[in-house]
């Protein structure tokens, strides 16, 4: 059988079309990644958000034995501050891991469309060369008959000669 001339070009797209596979995958991991992060951090303003609700109630609990009030008040807004500073840092680094995410999952998109439009050149590239191929079993079957009908012709002449 004829070899199809494209051969070489569908191996070549066969291969662009696994390493941009292979990059969506990468990007889809770097995706969770980030996601990741962004619960953890998500997590962590909760857990800081509690435990200052926690140090609010008990903002008006009696002091431990050798405290006075006034100073033991002092320590506990001090610490209540302090939860709200810590809460404020950690929503800032949730927004920029939110940032983050969003690049990477724009970026994944980019990929995605990439891997799309190669598969897609592949598969005309495939189609095309099924038409190709049912082009020349058409034509070798034509041959065939063409050689069957030269056959028949030609033992019908030697018959009428005979």
């Amino acid at each position: 059988m004829i070899r199809y001339p494209l051969a070489t070009l569908i191996r070549l797209r066969e291969h662009r079309a696994l390493k941009a596979q292979q990059v969506v995958l990468q990007h889809q991991r770097n995706v969770a990644a980030k996601r990741a992060v962004c619960v953890e951090i998500e997590h962590h303003i909760e857990s800081l958000n509690k435990e200052r609700a926690i140090q609010r109630r008990r903002l008006l609990d009696p002091p431990p034995a050798g405290i006075t009030w006034p100073s033991a008040l002092a320590q506990r807004e001090a610490h209540i501050e302090l939860l709200e500073q810590q809460t404020e840092l950690a929503e800032q680094q949730l927004l920029r891991a939110r940032q983050l995410l969003a690049e990477a999952e724009a970026e994944l998109q980019q990929a995605r469309d990439a891997f799309f439009r190669l598969k897609a050149r592949e598969d005309a590239l495939r189609k095309r060369e099924q038409l190709w191929r049912t082009e020349q079993n058409n034509e070798e079957l034509r041959q065939e008959e063409l050689a069957t009908a030269d056959l028949l012709q030609g033992r019908t002449v030697r018959n009428a000669f005979h």
